[in-house]
């Protein structure tokens, strides 16, 4: 019994490994593009390398397991969620529209109306 948890406590802390490296390789791709100029932002996956590291943890049956924290503290997705988020909320990353827009779209006609006959 104790090879099968270790088994597949090996096989989730691959899949933990595999998305840290995911998510790095999105983040230097989506900065590549923005280097050149492309506007496609590649996103990265946050707190799935922290679940498959939590159920490896349960299913580890030796005693040293803090090592098994480090695979989710070094994922790049997991810190985008921690302070990318708050970061950009901060900054009003999500808001839908300027008050400038907003301020047009309600003073002029509706969208796909025909235009106005002058008057004078």
């Amino acid at each position: 019994m104790t090879e099968l948890r270790a088994i597949g406590a090996i096989i989730l802390l691959l899949l933990a490994c595999l998305m840290v490296v995911m998510n790095w390789t999105c983040v230097i791709a989506s900065e590549r593009n923005r280097r050149k100029g492309i506007q496609k932002h590649v996103s990265t996956v946050p707190l799935l390398s922290l679940i498959f590291a939590g159920f490896a943890h349960t299913l580890y049956p030796w005693t040293p397991k803090g090592w098994i924290g480090f695979i989710p503290a070094v994922d790049m997705g997991n810190w985008m969620l921690v302070i990318g988020l708050p970061w950009a909320i901060a900054k009003g990353m999500f808001k839908k529209g300027t008050p400038n827009q907003a301020s047009e779209a309600t003073s002029g006609s509706a969208p796909g109306a025909p235009p106005e006959a002058p008057q004078g």
